[in-house]
């Protein structure tokens, strides 16, 4: 079974041309990585999964189903660059933080109940960062964060992880023991994985296949 089929995408900004004809798939249990200079088009494609942006031509399918019909979003976990991450206008906690992905649970008070923080305890501890359940996460590192972010996106029980240049702006250490978290969670709870990156370096010590584009095109699979 494919999880994502992308078949001739094509997008545009105006006249300008982002994406080419792109296709590929990410098969259930895959771990994909698409690497790419700055402005290859490797955000926007992000931004057409998650129907942030609409595409001009071609199809994008979400579990089978055409994107235009497909609304479950919470089988999609979405992990953005820590910098967004970063941009936290009010202090909130680890904690605070990943459970309001589960706001679609909340009592009819809408405020999470008992069931909601066990989720959240529960995918702390999966992750091996229940230190960082109190820390405000406008006080977390790099890493910290981005741990933090994957907590908020698993807690939704997803079947696909997106990350948009997870590691950027991460130190080494952290750097690898993100991927290798991340490379736990494709071999032992089956998460399919979808990572933009440019960092291939590293990465490709993790990822399981890789593709590239240049200029909104596929160069090499």
């Amino acid at each position: 079974m494919k999880d994502i089929e992308v078949k001739d995408l094509v997008f545009s900004y105006g006249k300008d041309e982002i994406l080419n004809k792109v296709s590929f798939d990410l098969n259930k249990g895959d771990f994909l990585t698409i690497q790419g200079e700055n402005g290859s088009g490797k955000s926007t494609l992000i931004k057409l999964i998650l129907k942030d942006l609409k595409k001009k031509s071609g199809q994008i399918k979400l579990f089978d189903q055409n994107i235009e019909d497909f609304d479950d979003y919470t089988k999609i976990g979405y992990v953005p660059q820590v910098n967004d991450a970063n941009k936290l206008a009010f202090p909130v906690t680890g904690k605070e933080f990943v459970v309001l992905n589960l706001y679609k649970k909340f009592n009819i008070f809408n405020r999470p109940n008992k069931k909601c923080y066990k989720k959240v305890h529960d995918i702390f501890e999966i992750l091996n960062i229940e230190n960082l359940l109190n820390v405000p996460f406008n006080q977390l590192s790099g890493g910290q964060a981005q741990k933090v972010m994957i907590a908020r996106a698993m807690v939704n029980d997803p079947k696909i992880l997106l990350l948009d240049e997870p590691t950027v702006g991460v130190d080494e250490k952290s750097k690898r023991d993100f991927l290798k978290l991340l490379a736990h969670l494709n071999d032992k709870h089956k998460i399919s994985i979808l990572m933009i990156s440019h960092e291939m370096d590293v990465v490709r010590e993790f990822s399981k296949r890789e593709i590239r584009l240049k200029n909104g095109r596929i160069v090499d699979a």
